[in-house]
């Protein structure tokens, strides 16, 4: 991971000042002079430009005691916005105010103006610097030279120079979600935007431009067209060069958004913000105590959030997702003098994470420029107040044992005396592990790259650049002293960047700079928390209590599977379901009320969810065996007996009749000398049955289906009669035998006291017989 501190940096000073000698008196200003006021500003294209132009009144001599005037130097704001003072003991600056002497300069036109400090040779022994504020749009620096009549020293010999410096502006951003609605970042610029997964947020950037041409009439162009627009997000995505982006996040984690926008100075501003979406909650732990319940059986579902409890839904915590050089951004600031110190407040490792290795942190890079490397010192210091040195190139400074840089360049400056504006910066990184050179910069000053003068081309070059040999940018360095010094030091907290300018002349500037974390050490970023701020089961019926309670009772009505819907809203105001079902057992089912013939019955279509058993009242039914869905049931007698089933899951019981119909029972077998016979006795089911004889001979009245009919013959025989119950098929038959009246001729009158007899019809032969016994017969069995 990348942090990255940006801003430009006024103060740093090498370029050997030309000879006194080459100054014009009208350029030059004594102590005391009116100076430049505004009523007759400074010339910037020429004034201070070349050398030292503002003395003390002793000339070569020392200073006058009893001394108190006031000087003025204001800037041609149609050339310049600033005015920019250097006092310094090298390279052709001279300073020597005594102690009990003083110099005051005011941040305006007047000593009524603020003022910004008071100097001399024992606070300030090399000299300070001032440039006006951009809190004063004059431009003007007012200096008033106190001294009285102890000890007087030579003075000084100094410089004034005015020009367009990088105008400072305000970055704004606003995110709309879904591109409605109002700025939904909170707090503003800087804070949070949180969406739910899915939404897309549109950014919009409104700079604040209150020092440009447009908004004072002086300066150079700034506008929401001339400037460039560097989007990042943390998820990689590439933005296009425009005043506003859609971002859309592809994964439920938190993005960081970070806007760099740069003018023609280039002037680099920047902004951060963050993106949250709402995590999925884990519904897990929402449900039904039981998954499965009888029918009518009251249970409970798990799921709720009251202010003391939240039960069955878990929201997993977000983490930012990070990737690439993404910078975490603050700047250095404007200012004058010999020392910056530029913070970065890092957060979001683990708490307590500290730096372990030389590789925890990869590099650190800074991109400059400046005319005179030997001045330098630059440091970077971690959280607990250790200190690694990058550039130690003069000495005696604040890091001990420096070696000088010489006149080499960083980057391609514009090698002025000050004030005069910024060239283009180079980025130079240092490293212990990933270094591509052996040795620090200081010990690598031969390596070096050549740059030719160029001429201004305002607006996008406003300076000159100076010809020269700058360090080369193309290889890493090490630091001074190894990152493995940081050892034990915090990640979490203040990482501050050191640059001192020993030397009072020349001029230089800090674009930006940042910090490289390894990112095999680095876990992610900080993470947050979602919570639910409303829930609720959707209302149901069954639902008898509990609504506003973790734990609700159910009583489900119909068997089957039973829908119940939790729901929340979390504090992104994104809304979550989840379904959890019930099944609810059916009742057991078995036959409905039957008739079973032969006194058995082979059960089927049994439905128990765990299986029943099976059980009668009367010891005339058995069952082949009880503790299966589908038995044999069988009865002794005939009759209507009662059954009952009762499951194992829910010891439901349900019963039903069995009607065992008697066997058919008919007459017993019989001969008769008559050709018909009324049936008696016969016993069937009340359905009844059919009476058949296969002959056809004998006839059924009144019909074959009265239970007892009379038989009718047509001749003498012996008949099967069959009776089939209806309700079974069931037979039972009879064999009668039926036997029709002898016939004999009829009453006659015979001659000579005898006949012939013919035409005797008897089924089985007869006996003749008479009553009176002078009546004989030849034969009493013959026909």
């Amino acid at each position: 991971m990348k942090l990255r501190a940006t801003k430009l940096i006024k103060g740093f000073s090498l370029a050997v000042i030309a000879s006194l000698s080459s100054f014009s008196f009208g350029q030059t200003v004594i102590m005391g002079d009116p100076g430049f006021n505004e009523a007759n500003p400074a010339d910037c294209s020429t004034f201070g430009v070349a050398a030292n132009n503002f003395f003390d009144d002793g000339a070569a001599g020392n200073y006058s005691a009893n001394f108190n005037d006031t000087t003025v130097f204001c800037p041609d704001l149609t050339q310049g916005t600033k005015m920019t003072l250097t006092f310094a003991i090298n390279a052709g600056f001279t300073f020597n105010v005594d102690g009990s002497d003083w110099i005051y300069v005011y941040d305006g036109p007047t000593t009524a103006s603020t003022l910004l400090g008071q100097h001399n040779s024992v606070t300030d022994p090399n000299g300070f610097a001032y440039t006006a504020t951009w809190n004063n749009p004059s431009g003007c620096l007012t200096v008033v030279f106190i001294s009285d009549g102890a000890i007087e020293g030579t003075g000084w010999s100094a410089n004034a120079q005015c020009g367009n410096l990088n105008q400072p502006f305000v970055p704004h951003i606003e995110a709309f979600v879904n591109g409605i609605g109002a700025d939904a970042l909170n707090p503003a610029d800087t804070g949070f935007v949180d969406v739910c997964f899915g939404d897309s947020i549109l950014f919009v950037t409104k700079p604040i431009f209150p020092y440009s041409f447009e908004s004072t009439g002086y300066g150079y162009s700034q506008n929401l067209t001339n400037v460039t627009y560097e989007w990042y997000t943390s998820d990689g995505a590439t933005h296009p060069d425009n005043d506003s982006i859609w971002f859309t996040p592809p994964s439920r984690n938190g993005f960081l958004v970070d806007l760099k926008i740069s003018d023609n100075f280039p002037q680099i501003e920047r902004i951060l913000c963050k993106v949250r979406v709402s995590q999925l909650p884990n519904f897990a732990g929402t449900g039904p105590l039981e998954d499965t319940v009888c029918l009518g059986q009251q249970t409970n579902l798990i799921g709720g959030v009251t202010p003391t409890d939240t039960v069955g839904v878990n929201i997993p915590a977000g983490q930012f997702q990070l990737g690439g050089s993404f910078a975490g951004l603050t700047y250095l600031p404007d200012g004058s003098g010999q020392q910056y110190n530029a913070p970065i407040d890092i957060s979001g490792f683990p708490t307590g994470a500290t730096i372990a290795t030389a590789q925890d942190l990869n590099q650190v890079c800074i991109t400059m420029e400046h005319s005179y490397l030997g001045d330098l010192e630059i440091a970077l210091e971690c959280p607990n107040g250790t200190q690694v040195p990058l550039v130690n190139s003069y000495s005696p400074g604040f890091i001990p044992g420096g070696t000088s840089g010489g006149g080499t360049f960083l980057g391609h400056p514009f090698d002025d005396t000050g004030g005069g504006g910024a060239g283009i910066g180079w980025e130079y990184c240092f490293s212990s592990v990933f270094n591509t050179i052996t040795g620090s910069m200081t010990a690598n000053l031969g390596n070096t790259v050549p740059v030719a003068f160029i001429p201004a081309n305002p607006p996008t070059q406003p300076v000159d650049l100076s010809a020269g040999n700058s360090i080369d940018p193309s290889v890493t360095y090490e630091p001074e002293t190894s990152f493995l010094n940081f050892a034990g030091c915090p990640i979490n907290g203040q990482w501050t960047i050191i640059v001192q300018d020993n030397l009072g002349t020349d001029d230089g500037w800090i674009f930006e700079w940042g910090l490289f974390f390894d990112p095999s050490f680095f876990p992610g970023s900080s993470g947050y928390q979602n919570y639910v701020v409303s829930d609720e089961w959707l209302s149901d019926p069954t639902i008898i209590s509990g609504q506003n309670d973790t734990i609700l009772v159910v009583q489900p009505n119909v068997p089957g599977d039973y829908d119940y819907t939790y729901t929340v809203i979390d504090d992104y105001g994104c809304y979550y379901d989840t379904t959890v079902t019930l099944y609810v057992l059916p009742q057991p089912e078995i036959f409905n009320d039957t008739i079973a013939c032969n006194f058995g019955m082979n059960v089927s279509g049994t439905v128990a969810y765990g299986g029943g058993v099976w059980s009668a009242t009367d010891p005339n039914i058995t069952f082949s065996d009880p503790n299966v869905d589908n038995p044999t049931i069988t009865s002794t007698t005939s009759g209507v007996y009662s059954v009952s089933f009762t499951d194992n899951a829910c010891n439901t019981e349900v019963s039903a009749n069995i009607d065992f119909p008697p066997l058919p029972e008919v007459m017993s077998d019989t001969a008769l000398c008559s050709l018909t016979l009324p049936a008696t006795g016969t016993i069937a089911y009340s359905t009844g049955g059919t009476w058949s004889e296969p002959t056809g001979d004998v006839s059924f009245s009144p019909s074959a289906t009265t239970l007892n009919p009379t038989f009718t013959s047509s001749g003498s025989g012996v008949y099967t009669i069959t009776f089939t119950d209806e309700v079974c098929g069931n037979t039972d038959v009879v064999e009668i035998e039926f036997i029709s009246p002898p016939v004999i001729f009829g009453d006659t009158l015979v001659c000579n006291y005898g006949m012939f007899v013919s035409n005797t019809v008897a089924y089985d032969g007869g006996l003749w017989t008479a009553s009176d016994t002078t009546v004989h017969f030849t034969d009493s069995s013959a026909l």
